[in-house]
């Protein structure tokens, strides 16, 4: 687990909200505190969709975080900061595989619950919080510090 202050919070949330930054994250959760409080919950509603629908996402879990971003920026966007927000982002399926074999971690990919990002903002500051979640018990760090790694790189290209 590790927390980066983000200082220019403009720019970062032009690449959250509008530019293609983080679309390979999926979207667990939103709250976002402005005039009421928006909760967004990630999670596919499979009645929703037919079953060719179905068959053609690539994710059948959590909404790709590029078809709920259009949403949480509209309840953003305006001449007031919003009160305080909470977005949890999950890392693609794909890209965890990725992530899992460059580390070199002795886990396998069902071994894998999740990589989380989530992006808090409150009294005026900005914080990401990267974090892994497993389904079994390990000592072993290796794939936590090179997401935690990954994560950091990442959000200082952004800079």
């Amino acid at each position: 687990m590790n927390k980066i202050q983000i200082s220019d919070i403009k720019t970062f949330m032009s690449k959250l909200l509008i530019k293609e930054d983080f679309d390979n994250f999926l979207l667990k959760e939103a709250t976002i505190t402005t005039y009421n409080t928006f909760t967004i919950d990630g999670r596919i509603k499979e009645a929703f969709y037919s079953s060719d629908e179905l068959e053609s996402m690539p994710q059948k879990t959590f909404s790709q975080w590029t078809t709920i971003k259009p949403y949480c920026y509209n309840i953003i966007k305006g001449k007031k900061l919003p009160v305080s927000f909470k977005i949890v982002l999950k890392m693609n399926d794909e890209v965890t595989l990725n992530l899992l074999k460059e580390s070199g971690a002795p886990l396998n990919i069902a071994d894998v619950e999740g990589l989380y990002l989530t992006i808090k903002y409150e009294n005026n500051s900005l914080d990401c919080i990267s974090a892994t979640s497993l389904y079994t018990f390990t000592m072993d760090k290796t794939l936590e510090n090179y997401f935690d790694k990954s994560i950091e790189k990442h959000l200082l290209a952004l800079s």
